[in-house]
């Protein structure tokens, strides 16, 4: 019943992102565009390993069987960008991102005093400010989940196809750090700054706290990356006053994931925007990540988020246990 269940939800997304992708733009990227580029990386991300066979027992005494698993699951896309609009992946851009805008263009004024909403990198006639960067975040749940889910092989995704579970223009304020309830936050982050650093000494891309739009990076694809971490980060955490949507670490009655983390080989990225790749990594290890990808971008990325599962496909019945 679970499985077909899934298989009709799949078949419903499936034929939605059809009429998406006919919607496509030149230098963009729409759900379709992320399922296909999922299912690509598979043999470099998924890292699936069959440990054994776990046991149910029904009403009736039937024993059936269900696979023991360890494997990485593409919970969800991010994309950061500069300002609305500039979101690559399309679906969000046309949909999501213009409810924020309105949001977001109504609620920093009041927040900041009658400021205007402000963009991008910040002003180039400060030096102290050249390699500041401010950005925006979306955290949807992967598309490619309709289908991965279906599989009687694979772990459940605690994710959702295309739920948001993160929009940085709807939780405006705590990220551009405008109200008081944004202090012990930044408190907070003077003191760990040195615990959580995306990287390790002597390679560190910037801070993950606070979980802020803004941060002081090297070039814009890192400071774009940095500003993902803080996003997806945020999804496996209790921050007070934040706006988002967390995702568990449950997969079933006997399996369970990982929380999303800096420097940590369970928390792994696949660029899919711009130069899309088919391998993943954790953000921090390059030197020289980035270098050049600006030319292609205007300032937008967008990965896909693959996290660490292990445990038990879901069967029918009590669970009895695992070989």
């Amino acid at each position: 019943m679970i499985r077909q269940r899934k298989k009709l939800y799949a078949s419903v997304i499936l034929v939605v992102l059809g009429l998406i992708d006919g919607q496509a733009q030149a230098d963009n990227i729409t759900s379709v565009d992320i399922t296909a580029k999922t299912f690509a990386a598979i043999p470099n991300c998924m890292h699936y390993k069959l440990e054994g066979a776990c046991f149910w027992v029904d009403q009736w005494g039937f024993v059936s069987s269900t696979p023991y698993v360890d494997q990485y699951l593409p919970d969800v896309g991010v994309s950061v960008f500069n300002k609305p609009g500039d979101n690559p992946w399309i679906d969000m851009n046309a949909t999501l991102d213009q409810a924020g805008k309105v949001a977001e263009e109504r609620i920093v004024p009041i927040a900041a005093d009658g400021d205007s909403v402000g963009y991008g990198q910040h002003s180039m006639a400060d030096v102290h400010e050249q390699s500041v960067y401010f950005k925006e975040a979306d955290v949807i749940g992967n598309p490619a989940l309709a289908v991965i889910d279906t599989s009687p092989f694979m772990l459940s995704s605690a994710a959702t196809p295309l739920v948001p579970y993160f929009q940085s223009m709807l939780d405006t304020t705590m990220w551009r750090g405008l109200t008081l309830g944004a202090m012990p936050e930044k408190i907070a982050a003077e003191g760990q700054d040195m615990l959580r650093r995306i990287g390790t000494f002597p390679i560190t891309w910037g801070g993950a706290f606070p979980i802020e739009g803004s941060t002081n990076a090297g070039n814009d694809a890192k400071a774009a990356a940095v500003i993902a971490q803080r996003a997806v980060n945020l999804l496996s955490m209790i921050v007070p006053l934040h706006i988002y949507q967390g995702i568990g670490n449950s997969c079933g009655e006997a399996c369970s994931a990982d929380g999303f983390h800096e420097n940590d080989d369970h928390t792994q990225f696949q660029r899919i925007y711009p130069d899309p790749e088919t391998s993943c990594e954790v953000f921090g290890n390059s030197l020289n990540y980035g270098d050049g990808l600006y030319k292609d971008t205007n300032g937008a990325y967008a990965w896909i988020v693959w996290r660490h599962y292990h445990g038990c496909v879901q069967g029918d019945g009590s669970y009895l246990g695992h070989t």
